[in-house]
């Protein structure tokens, strides 16, 4: 079982985008996926078509010990479960209480998910007792990176974040660009440079174009996949990266 999270410390870079899809990529890729919603937008859950009907236990209720886990699991396509958030105040406040046990209480929580190939969490932008509690639990970080200056050089606040956890940067697997526009000189030239700072540990992936389809299909509620363009077709080689990962 591989436990990733999708973080950057900056908004707007389209990390719930891309969560959703790669969640969706691997599940029809007939891997077993199970996508944790901890961003408090709930994006990946409106990105999927999923609203607060279709649930009435979440990770809070999980966290706060008032539901098991198959009580707050929402079956939203073949191969992919969602456990969705809700209170994300009062998730922080219960591990603020935990927080001398915040390095292994998802690993207590989170103790009956063998049937899944994928863990994936969507995580807020920001440094919060929850980011600390995902990133001790996963296995690695994705990086989704918009092409313009200030989110290529906040990079290093990621590296200082996971300095202050006592985690090495090798937990950061990929680093996705995003929004990249081969029209624009800034967007060339930031392609360039991230390329560049990472040349050695060779964890840039190929960019994702900025397409309108994509962010229509998240409004539809669709993954790129479900949508009917070919707006897919710039996923699969992060699927496969992600497939390979060790």
């Amino acid at each position: 079982m591989q436990k990733l999270a999708f973080y950057n410390a900056k908004g707007g870079v389209g990390k719930s985008t891309l969560a959703t899809n790669i969640a969706h990529g691997l599940a029809l890729a007939d891997y077993k996926v199970l996508l944790i919603d901890l961003d408090p937008q709930n994006d990946c859950s409106l990105f999927l078509g999923i609203d607060e009907d279709w649930y009435s236990k979440t990770f809070y209720h999980l966290l706060n010990y008032q539901a098991n886990l198959g009580d707050c699991l929402v079956q939203i396509r073949k191969n992919l479960d969602l456990l969705p958030n809700s209170n994300y105040r009062g998730i922080e406040s219960i591990l603020h209480e935990e927080e001398s046990n915040i390095q292994t209480i998802f690993s207590d929580i989170l103790n009956d998910l063998e049937e899944y190939d994928y863990v994936l969490f969507d995580c807020s932008p920001s440094n919060t007792l929850t980011n600390n509690a995902i990133l001790y639990y996963v296995d690695g970080l994705i990086v989704p990176v918009q092409l313009k200056l200030a989110s290529v050089k906040g990079i290093s606040n990621i590296y200082s974040y996971l300095e202050e956890l006592g985690l090495g940067s090798d937990l950061i697997k990929l680093i996705v660009p995003n929004m990249f526009d081969a029209r624009l000189n800034e967007s060339k030239d930031n392609l360039k440079e991230l390329k560049d700072i990472f040349e050695e540990d060779n964890i840039v992936t190929k960019p994702i174009r900025r397409r309108v389809k994509i962010s229509e299909s998240a409004n539809a509620g669709q993954t790129v996949f479900e949508y009917g363009t070919k707006a897919e077709e710039q996923f699969f080689p992060i699927l496969r990266e992600v497939v390979n990962l060790e």
